[in-house]
Order: C-alpha cells, then sequence, then structure tokens
C-alpha cells in the first residue's frame, strides 16, 4: 500500500467524511512531527503498533574484496522500528 492509497482508504472509512486533502495535510503533519521528535532522539510510540527508536551504530573494521583491503565504517545513528509485544499473527489466522 502506498500513500495515496492509505489516504483514500482513511477517507473512506471514516464513520465523517473527511477529504482526501485533510487526511493528507494531517497524515503529513504525523510524519513531520515524527521526524522532529526522532530528531531530538527521542521514541515514538505508537500503542498496539510499535516504535521508532534512534540506535547508534558503532564504526566497524570489515574487508573490501573490491579494495582488497580492511576499512573502517563510519558509526552514525538510525532509526530502527520494534514492534509492539502483542502476539504476532500470520496471514492465515
Amino acid at each position: 500500500m502506498n500513500k495515496k492509497q492509505l489516504i483514500r482508504l482513511i477517507s473512506r472509512e471514516l464513520e465523517l467524511p473527511i477529504s482526501q486533502e485533510k487526511v493528507t495535510m494531517v497524515l503529513d503533519k504525523a510524519i513531520e512531527i515524527t521526524n522532529r521528535t526522532l530528531e531530538t532522539g527521542e521514541s515514538v510510540k505508537w500503542s498496539g503498533f510499535g516504535s521508532l527508536v534512534i540506535k547508534e551504530v558503532f564504526p566497524q573494521k570489515l574487508y573490501s574484496p573490491k579494495l582488497g583491503k580492511y576499512i573502517m565504517t563510519k558509526g552514525g545513528w538510525k532509526i530502527v522500528f520494534k514492534e509492539s509485544g502483542k502476539k504476532k499473527r500470520t496471514r492465515l489466522e
């Protein structure tokens, strides 16, 4: 499902119909706030879904077959998704 499909589905499934433009505005604002929150190093948690957390990635020494020598990777930060602790459902359930 892409963003357009999600917006269309949300617009249709709400009890009080809301235009796709308004749903788009709300979704874009939620993403903007999520990004801003993650940039501060704070986690974003959605109950029953999961969390987005910032994880530090340490430099590593790896062998590069292309260069034929060991290289050091850069350290940094990455966003990691952790699903909620609820029981996983399979496609067959």
